[in-house]
Parts: C-alpha cells; structure tokens; sequence
C-alpha cells in the first residue's frame, strides 16, 4: 500500500477513512470535483502504521516529504493536518479533538507529523470516543497554507433548530483557530437556500489571529473587529458553497472556509451528526 498520495491522484479504491482517515477522503472528493481545496497530499495509514513509533521520519522519507510539499506550496509553508480513521463520520465527527499545526516550514514538518500522530492517544480522545473499541489509525493531511482575511463556519443545516432550509454561517477576521478554540465571538448570519439572508447578528471582535510567510502565527488588536466580517454578496457566496457541498454529498454538512483574495477555500467538511 502507498505511504504519499497526491489529493488529485487518490482513486476510488483508496478513498477509504482506514487508509487515508475521514478528513482527507472527503477533501480528495472534493478536490477531484473542482471545489476550491488547498493543494496538497496525504500521508497514508501504512506510513503510520510502520513508523509512528520510530523516533524520527528517516531522511529518505523526509526527502520525499519535502518534493511533495515543493509540488503543492511554492512558498514552502503548509498546514499539517490530522485526518484519523474514526474522524467525520456520520455517527462521531471528532471535531477539534486531534491535532493541527498551522505555518509549518519544510524544515519544521516532521515534528508537526509526530504530533498529528500523538493527537491520537490523547486522554481527550478516549473519553470523547466514550472507550469505544476502535481500531484507530491516523493519516496526516499537509496542505498549501492559506492566509485568510476572512475565515469561519458554515453549517448547511440549523444546528439548534434542524431547520434544513436554514443555513448558518460564522465568521471572523483572520485565522478561524481563534473560533475554534471559542476564545472569540463569531458573526452569524442565516440565510435560507434561496439565498435570502435572514439575519444578521455582527460581533465585536477584538483580537485577530493572523498568519504570513514572515512572521509566522501572530495576533494583533483590530480597530476593524466592530464592522460586518462578510459582505452580503459574501455571506450569499459561502451559501451558495455550502449548499453545493451538501449537494454533492447528499447530507447535511458543517463545513471550515477561508477567504483568501476573494477566493473560498474550503479547509474541511464533515457530516453534521446527530440529527433527529
């Protein structure tokens, strides 16, 4: 079995969550139908399998590393991502439990794999999978990095009423890590899918975490953080692109963006589970 797959290259047979975990087999899907997907590359179970344990990623593996990594980010800086076998599925999603590791230079990408890897067998981990005996493997997702102005959350369905004709969207300047570890207030915005905007509820946001090839991770005090994060032909873009990723997995979807120079990237999207 392969230990490095290009998204582009991965086929139907190896869009398997045990072979290259849930995260990057729904970002290879995706990739290969023309969503706007970070370039980038997995590196598969097997490889996790034989050397997790190792000390360190031999030279030869880093060298073939570092080509990949030269393939997809020019710039030579990456998002290191965990993408585990029992991630985003549609009974456990996993979400925020495991490892990412933001800005990483080439130099740097082994320890960041080592950590993806680690993220595993945290004590966090098990007590979200509730002691469930499964058979947990952990691929790890190196992407081109993307340097938002803009980035959130956008759920394809009301996670609070189930309305499926409602779609929310969070939003915040900068890097979404600072929504992801609820250390800021969102904007949110509802919009149905006829892309009417329904409501507008527009947060202060203080600080903002932002991310350069020069300075690496650094936040900053904003004297913008009162003003609407998206514009309205924005907020109707995100929902527009969050309803043709539910489309195209015929279920309803929580889905990460990122706005880099106009563009949407999408940066993960997983089955919105328990749903009644």
């Amino acid at each position: 079995m392969p230990f490095f797959l290009p998204l582009h290259k991965i086929s139907k047979n190896q869009l398997n969550p045990s072979l290259i975990g849930g995260k990057a087999k729904a970002l290879a899907q995706l990739y290969q139908n023309n969503f706007l997907i970070p370039n980038g590359f997995v590196i598969t179970t097997e490889f996790f399998n034989l050397f997790s344990k190792e000390d360190n990623i031999s030279g030869n593996d880093l060298a073939i590393i570092f080509k990949y990594i030269d393939a997809c980010s020019p710039l030579g800086f990456v998002a290191v991502r965990s993408s585990a076998s029992i991630e985003d599925s549609g009974e456990q999603s996993f979400a925020g439990q495991f490892e990412t590791v933001l800005n990483v230079k080439k130099e740097d990408v082994s320890g960041a794999i080592t950590k993806c890897w680690q993220s595993l067998y945290s004590p966090r981990v098990s007590i979200y999978a509730k002691q469930r005996n499964d058979e947990r493997k952990m691929a790890v997702l190196i992407q081109e990095m993307i340097y938002p102005e803009v980035s959130g959350v956008a759920f394809s369905l009301h996670p609070v009423t189930k309305d499926s004709n409602s779609i929310v969207i969070e939003a915040i300047f900068g890097n979404n890590e600072l929504l992801v570890q609820g250390a800021v207030t969102p904007d949110c915005y509802v919009v149905n899918k006829q892309l009417e905007i329904l409501d507008k509820n527009v947060a202060s946001q203080k600080n903002i975490q932002f991310l350069d090839d020069e300075n690496g991770i650094s936040s900053k005090i904003s004297k913008d953080g009162d003003l609407q994060k998206l514009s309205d032909n924005q907020i109707v873009a995100v929902a527009q692109m969050v309803i043709n990723v539910e489309n195209f997995f015929h279920h309803p979807v929580d889905v990460e963006w990122a706005i880099n120079k106009g563009n949407i990237f999408i940066l993960q999207s997983r089955p919105i589970t328990k749903i009644n």
